[in-house]
């Protein structure tokens, strides 16, 4: 597959030639990131993260700056995401006045719209907002 930018900037990422990933975003060991993926912003993204295609992750909300004709400033926020998640294709997240927090072992299902913390490891969410479910069955193999 030929790597390219779009026209953009940004060099292309080491992790999908197709995906977007701003200037400060940290991201861990082993992680998967599919075609269409922007994440954009203070994003501190775990080891052994696989985020589906499509899955956007930002730290800010423009949408008052612009309706206000620019005299609202966008706030940017933290968002932290905890080792071995899995997000869903199309999945979103944007934090909504703090904040964001996805523990250890979270699974964000295909169009969940996240904007709020999920401190509780290997909860299940999903939905627009995204909401909690139940907890995912985790087995591990015997190391």
């Amino acid at each position: 597959m030929k790597e390219h930018n779009y026209g953009r900037d940004l060099p292309p990422n080491k992790y999908n030639p197709l995906a977007w990933i701003g200037e400060g975003v940290e991201i861990g060991k082993n992680c998967w990131i599919g075609a269409g993926c922007v994440i954009v912003g203070n994003i501190d993204i775990g080891d052994n993260v696989s985020l589906a295609c499509g899955t956007k992750i930002f730290d800010h909300d423009t949408s008052y700056y612009r309706i206000s004709e620019g005299n609202i400033e966008t706030k940017h926020y933290k968002v932290k995401i905890g080792d071995f998640c899995h997000f869903g294709a199309n999945s979103v997240v944007v934090p909504n006045g703090s904040d964001i927090v996805i523990a250890d072992h979270c699974i964000i299902g295909a169009l969940t719209f996240v904007n709020q913390s999920f401190k509780n490891s290997g909860s299940v969410i999903v939905g627009t907002p995204g909401k909690f479910v139940k907890y995912a069955q985790i087995e591990r193999k015997n190391k």
